[in-house]
């Protein structure tokens, strides 16, 4: 990222932000406290110029991964030449917040909806932690409709890595798609051979949704493991 670009970002910085988000992201020492819709308007105008001059050194803090993720997910082009740039993207996601903005502003998932499936399929098998959960997050916010809702249950059983935000990227999942079809969800849980703490979190969100019923709800609440 160019000198220009960090004194921007460092200028923007909100040191109240910066100690409200950081109880949020354990492990993550190096926020500067720039707020989100900012850094998106910056993202989208950087998209739209020579944003690889840009990013040509190597991110330092938060927000540059961030902005990174959120300029990516607004290049014009074809998944054959945004899709190596993502991959590259990848080894640099630490952090929950910098994966789930990614996902959900990566808008060629509109576009080209099968390409990105089988990229987030391909990264639900991911054994790293942030790479899983970027293929979870991607199903849930483009994929959770009727249509491919079979699809989306079998991609979760595929996703084995343990550690801890791969699998509440898969209890979100479970409770977004329960939303499109509670009975198939379940079922699709009870075969997967899902840990306690992933199936208990599942259960929760869902409880959390405003989109289940009471009565789901209730059951939600009757089958929490203990």
């Amino acid at each position: 990222m160019t000198d220009a670009l960090r004194a921007q970002l460092a200028a923007l910085a909100d040191p109240g932000y910066r100690a409200f988000q950081q109880p949020l992201l354990p492990g993550v020492e190096d926020l500067l406290g720039v707020r989100l819709p900012v850094l998106q308007r910056m993202a989208a105008a950087l998209a739209k110029g020579d944003w690889r001059a840009e990013f040509s050194a190597p991110d330092a803090t938060f927000e540059e991964r961030m902005l990174r993720g959120l300029v990516l997910g607004r290049l014009p082009g074809t998944p054959e030449e945004i899709l190596p740039l993502v991959r590259e993207f990848l080894p640099a996601i630490d952090n929950w917040s910098v994966c789930d903005s990614f996902c959900a502003g990566l808008k060629m998932a509109k576009i080209y909806k099968e390409e990105i499936f089988a990229f987030a399929a391909e990264c639900a098998q991911s054994p790293r932690e942030y790479t899983a959960r970027v293929g979870a997050v991607l199903l849930l916010w483009h994929y959770a409709a009727p249509a491919d809702l079979p699809r989306c249950l079998a991609a979760y059983r595929t996703i084995r890595c343990p550690a801890f935000y791969a699998r509440m990227g898969v209890a979100w999942g479970y409770a977004v798609l329960a939303a499109v079809d509670f009975e198939a969800t379940i079922a699709a849980m009870q075969e997967a051979g899902m840990d306690d703490a992933t199936w208990n979190k599942a259960l929760q969100k869902m409880r959390e949704s405003r989109r289940i019923t009471p009565a789901q709800k209730q059951w939600c609440k009757e089958h929490k493991r203990r």
